[in-house]
């Protein structure tokens, strides 16, 4: 089974002492200390941290040139002749930095019962070739081979995975195969599935980017991983991977949310891996949302009406899709109180998610109209419903209204994607209600104006969370822990 190491960064030796045992306690199999950053490290102490904690730990003196904080030279040398005379349970040594005396450390370390890792760190992404060779390189030098490298997209990712698998099936030496950053996080999601040897786990500061908390992955150990998440671009600003987190934590089910920003031309490739990468479910954010409905197998009502997914469930190779937009908005409006029957609304938007408030505000019997600044896409959006929608081009918005409701369904003022008002104020003054469904900033532009003109409003961090719980429901038949999911989502908004 794949054993789960806790990440020791510590100023000194006394305090990695104490963050190990605390993290030990907290269900770690192993703590990875890592003494290059430990100030002021010599023989005494590397004694001392393998009296105390060596069965259970892994020493580490990480070079410069691999990312760590000591340089080559005498000192590093010498501190892996004292690490490798002491019984720890790994020692991680690197395949170019010690490559002059790694026979002699690696001999050493055997003779005291310590298992050696032979690591190598890539600086950037390379062909999966050179990570072939690399793993052969450390394999031949260490009881295992330890591989490293950033992973920039999804097809990355999937294929080393795929060399994880080939590995683990051919049976040859002890593997450990990570890719960094979050497009490497699948990598990560499946350690224990390609039987990776150890998985490193953050405790505190995350030694490298896309590093799973200790919680996470001690919640995988030993299970058979169900991969969930969210497809679409771009997603930095999403905060769907920490609000599904919380509940897949709160329900201790074996599962992680990951983020997959795809482009629409990259959506076949992650079609065909989705069951060797046990993807169980992901939701569907801009633009991808009509996109995937035209993949799917099968559709609920709302989604096969609106040609829109935001939810997709996979069982035994069939896809499912859902559209909980439809749910999530409707619910939310009934928990502001706010009545739309007979009452005028305005949309701003064409794509999936305004697809999606329309075809609830008609359910509700609203006098609906539609703007965008792409008028030939609400013509479209207009004429896919039966029931009659006006598309009104945004110059003359101005000699309309006014308005009971107007729903932003753009992205225009989510943090980190386009700044500003989606209409102008004037229109937003023509509002009685102004809702925003875009969450991240909690206030928008648009809910800043709405607010300096007296008008009340809403961002959609409800429909976020209702639309959220539904297809956490939908995934794994439970139901979701609604008010944790909230709190964590207002936490990360913070």
């Amino acid at each position: 089974m794949t054993k789960v190491a806790a990440v020791i960064l510590a100023g000194n030796a006394a305090e990695a002492e104490r963050q190990a045992r605390i993290a030990l306690g907290r269900g770690a199999d192993l703590v990875e200390l890592r003494l290059d950053g430990i100030a002021g490290l010599g023989s005494e102490t590397v004694r001392h941290l393998a009296k105390a904690l060596g069965e259970r730990a892994i020493a580490t003196v990480r070079s410069h040139g691999q990312g760590g904080e000591s340089r080559e030279g005498p000192g590093r040398s010498s501190l892996l002749r004292e690490i490798c005379g002491q019984r720890f349970a790994y020692v991680d040594l690197e395949l170019k930095a010690d490559a002059e005396g790694l026979d002699s450390l690696a001999r050493a370390a055997s003779r005291h019962g310590t298992k050696v890792i032979v690591s190598h760190h890539f600086t950037e992404a390379v062909d999966v070739h050179r990570v072939s060779e690399a793993i052969d390189a450390c394999g031949a030098n260490g009881d295992v081979a330890k591989v490293v490298l950033p992973v920039g997209d999804l097809g990355g990712a999937i294929r080393l995975v795929d060399l994880a698998r080939a590995r683990s099936d051919g049976r040859p030496r002890p593997l450990i195969l990570i890719g960094t950053g979050p497009g490497g996080m699948l990598t990560r999601a499946l350690a224990g599935f390609v039987g990776a040897e150890i998985q490193f786990a953050s405790w505190g500061r995350a030694a490298a980017p896309g590093q799973f908390s200790l919680s996470t992955a001690a919640r995988l150990r030993g299970r058979e991983p169900i991969v969930l998440g969210l497809v679409g671009h771009p997603l930095e600003q999403s905060i769907s991977p920490v609000i599904h987190e919380t509940a897949l934590a709160a329900l201790d089910l074996p599962a992680v949310y990951l983020p997959f920003d795809l482009s629409p031309d990259s959506l076949d490739g992650f079609w065909l891996a989705m069951d060797r990468l046990r993807i169980r479910g992901f939701n569907v954010t801009h633009p991808l949302k009509e996109s995937v409905a035209q993949q799917v197998d099968e559709m609920d009502a709302d989604a096969e009406r609106l040609g829109a997914v935001n939810t997709v469930v996979v069982e035994n190779g069939w896809t499912n899709g859902h559209n909980t937009d439809v749910y999530g908005f409707r619910v939310s409006l009934r928990a502001l109180g706010l009545r739309v029957g007979d009452r005028r609304s305005l949309v701003v938007g064409a794509g999936g998610a305004a697809k999606a408030v329309v075809h609830v505000l008609l359910r509700e019997g609203a006098s609906v109209q539609v703007t965008n600044r792409t008028i030939a896409r609400a013509d479209a959006l207009a004429d896919s419903f039966d029931e009659p929608v006006a598309v009104v081009p945004m110059r003359d918005l101005e000699r309309g209204g006014p308005w009971d409701l107007l729903v932003n369904a753009t992205p225009i003022g989510m943090k980190g994607v386009v700044n500003g008002l989606p209409v102008p104020e004037a229109i937003v003054a023509k509002a009685a209600f102004v809702y925003d469904m875009v969450y991240n900033p909690t206030t928008t532009p648009l809910l800043h104006v709405a607010r300096r003109l007296n008008r009340p409003g809403t961002s959609g961090l409800d429909m976020l969370l209702h639309q959220a719980a539904k297809a956490f429901e939908l995934w794994t038949g439970q139901s979701a822990p609604f008010e944790a999911m909230r709190r964590a989502a207002k936490e990360a908004l913070r």
